[in-house]
């Protein structure tokens, strides 16, 4: 749509003034059409844009993971700890040798359990269908290294140490120091799971990422130490990921 106008531009069949003019009633038509198609069908929206992020310009999940990260700690740090005042973890606890693998060998089992009941979920004809964006991440992560490595290092390394940081390091902690874990467990567990329902994403699944992040704040709270729980989201995320890329079929969370 843009190009004519831009070509009639250069051949100076028209004038500055004119082209900047037919330009901005293009961007206008093209951003009314996206509304409209938005609106109608918001799904296929989301479709084409991840198309786009994952097939066409991979360097665009860069510059989403930064701005996701910043919007995501930076606003719950200025919310909690500067205008709350919450008290949330100073990351002192025992950074071992031996806490990292308890983390890594409860990833493996939460990973595991999450396959078993996805299994049951099959059998019993229930849609589980994590979303637009995870299910195409896994289909284009078959075989291909570059989105691979990005998808570790983002999905799975630096989201589970962001998630847990806020949800159990600054919330669950929250309500440990009042004296209410076991509640705290529960409500956070509920949230952690309905903020990962998304466009595509079916009603089964925030139940079960609920209990995925009950198994992670169990964790924090059996062991007080949060590179724990750290270790086991990332591996519990980097496990799925790594299914995904060898294209191991019903196999991705």
């Amino acid at each position: 749509m843009l190009e004519p106008i831009l070509e009639d531009q250069a051949d100076q069949k028209i004038g500055f003034m004119e082209t900047v003019g037919k330009l901005t009633e293009s961007i206008k038509t093209i951003e009314e059409d996206f509304k409209t198609e938005f609106k109608d069908n918001p799904q296929k929206s989301f479709e084409s844009f991840y198309d786009i992020m994952l097939k066409k310009k991979q360097y665009l999940l860069f510059f989403q993971s930064v701005i996701w990260f910043v919007s995501f700690v930076g606003l719950g740090y200025l919310v909690l700890v500067k205008i709350l005042k919450i008290e949330i973890t100073n990351l002192q606890e025992d950074l071992s040798f031996k806490m990292i693998l308890t983390g890594v060998s409860n990833g493996f089992i939460v990973f595991l359990s999450v396959m078993i009941i996805g299994i049951i979920f099959q059998a019993l004809g229930v849609d589980a269908n994590p979303g637009v964006f995870p299910q195409k991440l896994f289909k284009e992560l078959n075989g291909n290294s570059y989105l691979l490595a990005w998808a570790v290092y983002t999905v799975g390394i630096i989201t589970g140490i962001v998630e847990e940081l806020f949800f159990r390091g600054f919330l669950l902690k929250s309500f440990m120091d009042k004296g209410l874990a076991q509640e705290g467990l529960m409500i956070i567990s509920i949230i952690f799971g309905w903020l990962h329902y998304g466009p595509g994403t079916t009603v089964a699944v925030p139940f079960l990422i609920a209990f995925v992040g009950m198994y992670f704040g169990y964790l924090y709270l059996k062991t007080k130490n949060l590179w724990v729980s750290m270790a086991c989201h990332a591996t519990y995320n980097t496990l799925g990921l790594l299914i995904a890329y060898f294209g191991v079929d019903g196999m991705t969370p």
